[in-house]
């Protein structure tokens, strides 16, 4: 049930805690930013909430699929689609085949994570293991051949993944990544700045540096003429 998953999960989170120590912990946090960083900007990249990426990737990664596996899928299923929006691409004829329209009854666009959704239900209805991988395959190009165990069981099962992720507190806020984010940026230009810093200073130096092999080559050449 879900309440002993929560009971269990705690109990792992407190187990790891205790065992990586002050200096794990410090080390698994520079880890969480650089991912929670990752992950925002690869969210507004594809054009998706950080929610949805965070409970797809889990998904995709409980079936074998690893997330940056997932995510390049995704991004090329989203070009693809905005090529059959305009009537070009490999995604047309393979999404016309499934029955899938690209804009709700309204005339609104459907979203990624829409489209997404329903090619993983069409994907369940499908009897021939061979149509789920060409079909794939005109989504997502070659990852998509890994996706076909994540989308055959249909939205629902996708959905119920994101579901436990979310049930033991597994989903990082909009807040949380931006800030995240924020923080990471900083540190970069932080950097940047340090050695733009260090070069000035070591320019300075290195004319001296040189100047003292100089003497010293010097120095050497007259030692030696006087020793004979």
């Amino acid at each position: 049930s879900t309440e002993k998953l929560q009971k269990s999960f705690v109990g792992l989170k407190t187990g790891i805690a205790a065992l990586v120590g002050t200096a794990g912990l410090g080390a698994m946090a520079k880890e969480l930013l650089s991912a929670g960083d990752q992950l925002a900007k690869t969210s507004s990249k594809l054009g998706i909430s950080t929610e949805a990426l965070q409970k797809y990737r889990f998904a995709a990664e409980q079936s074998g699929v690893a997330s940056n596996t997932f995510d390049m899928a995704l991004q090329r299923m989203t070009r693809r689609v905005a090529e059959a929006r305009n009537g070009t691409g490999e995604a047309k004829a393979a999404l016309k085949e499934m029955g899938i329209t690209l804009n709700e009854s309204s005339g609104k666009a459907k979203s990624t994570e829409q489209v997404f959704m329903e090619v993983a239900d069409k994907m369940k209805g499908m009897g021939s293991q061979s149509d789920k991988v060409r079909l794939a395959f005109k989504l997502f190009d070659s990852e998509g051949v890994a996706l076909v165990n994540m989308l055959q069981n249909g939205s629902g099962a996708i959905t119920n993944m994101g579901d436990r992720l979310e049930s033991v507190g597994g989903i990082m806020n909009d807040r949380t990544l931006k800030s995240f984010e924020a923080f990471n940026d900083m540190i970069g230009t932080v950097w940047e700045a340090l050695k733009g810093s260090f070069a000035t200073i070591l320019s300075a130096i290195i004319p001296q540096i040189t100047g003292m092999d100089d003497a010293m080559e010097g120095f050497s050449t007259v030692s030696k003429g006087v020793a004979k």
